[in-house]
């Protein structure tokens, strides 16, 4: 085993400039899929935590149609359980909106009105660090994003016309729950009071919107009532879902992701083999004549095996604690350039990242 050692010791020293190449390879594939992996890792963690603030409540009930005499009564009856804590109802349209004043074009949005309460879970933020209430929304109110203040050329205090109704714009969303990022959207987000929307006539009939109810309930009882109310209303186009579903759904995806950016990892990995396995090639060659020398001196085939072995995975092993280190490395920078799109994500490294990339 001394001679062994003594041996690769010496190759490592008088090949080193070739060896490096082997070294810095492995280093930068495995550096990018653990930092994938640890990245997405605390983004689904973070997620899971809040899973309830993504829907802004414990269980949603919805439908694509105006509630009717049949459907709205069997419901509420149902929720009149003292499982049902607290419930707020909410209606979401997409419609175009346009400036009071001026001659700028109209924008389409996703509009949603709410009741008082509104959100169970989760912070309704605003910029400027103006604390939401719902007095906010009252007598034509308005919330909407930033984006869309830019795009119709107009600031908070301005009106804009929403279904031929004039609303007050009195603040910009920084941070909404309820409203899934990266999901499909018609247009900048304006929230306005749930009976404020009814009197725009946006909700005649023929008109698109989604109905919502938005639940608190007892936490041993979601599972529960989400199932009820799908099994009882699935042929009334009343849907119902959980958080927890939310949670799977999430996970779903993120998963998703993760192997997808891991394949890339992996691709990126397997380029640097090639090249790894070429300079590998012209290394054994190379040593073909001090292979020929030390058997001579009677070296066994054995610790010649040994010997480059034993440097393979010493290379390997330091390329791969290597790229362990350059991923965290480039995840303590992420936050900084992250913060605006995942406020509450701590990222760091994780162990279990960390052991697939070694």
């Amino acid at each position: 085993m001394t001679f062994v050692l003594r041996m690769m010791m010496r190759e490592l020293r008088s090949s080193w400039r070739r060896l490096l190449f082997f070294f810095v390879c492995v280093a930068v594939g495995v550096g990018a899929i653990v930092a994938i992996r640890s990245v997405i890792q605390s983004v689904r963690g973070a997620l899971m935590t809040e899973a309830r603030s993504i829907i802004a409540a414990d269980v949603l009930i919805s439908t694509n149609r105006a509630w009717t005499d049949e459907v709205r009564p069997a419901l509420d009856a149902r929720l009149g359980g003292d499982e049902v804590l607290e419930r707020v109802e909410a209606v979401e349209t997409a419609t175009m909106v346009r400036p009071e004043q001026g001659e700028a074009t109209a924008r389409m949005v996703e509009l949603r009105g709410v009741q008082p309460g509104f959100p169970l879970y989760g912070q309704l933020l605003l910029e400027g660090g103006v604390p939401f209430t719902h007095e906010l929304l009252r007598n034509r109110g308005a919330l909407v994003r930033p984006e869309l203040l830019t795009q119709l050329g107009i600031s908070v205090g301005d009106r804009i016309v929403i279904g031929g109704e004039a609303f007050t714009v009195r603040g910009a969303i920084a941070q909404e729950p309820g409203r899934r990022a990266g999901a499909f959207s018609f247009g900048p987000r304006v929230l306005v009071d749930h009976d404020d929307l009814r009197e725009t006539g946006l909700l005649t009939f023929g008109s698109r919107a989604s109905y919502q109810l938005l639940l608190r309930v007892r936490d041993d009882e979601v599972e529960r009532l989400t199932r009820e109310i799908r099994r009882d209303f699935r042929d009334r186009f009343v849907q119902a879902r959980s958080y927890r579903s939310t949670e799977d759904d999430l996970g779903d995806d993120l998963r998703r992701a993760e192997n997808y950016l891991s394949l890339v990892g992996f691709i990126m990995v397997v380029l640097g083999g090639i090249g790894v396995w070429s300079v590998t090639r012209v290394f054994v060659k190379q040593k073909i004549r001090s292979v020929a020398i030390l058997k001579c001196v009677g070296a066994s085939a054995g610790q010649v095996l040994a010997t480059y072995v034993s440097q393979v995975l010493l290379l390997g092993l330091g390329g791969s604690l290597l790229g362990v280190a350059i991923a965290a490395v480039a995840i303590a920078a992420i936050p900084e350039a992250a913060s605006a799109a995942f406020n509450d994500v701590t990222y760091g490294l994780t162990w279990s990242a960390a052991l697939q990339g070694l």
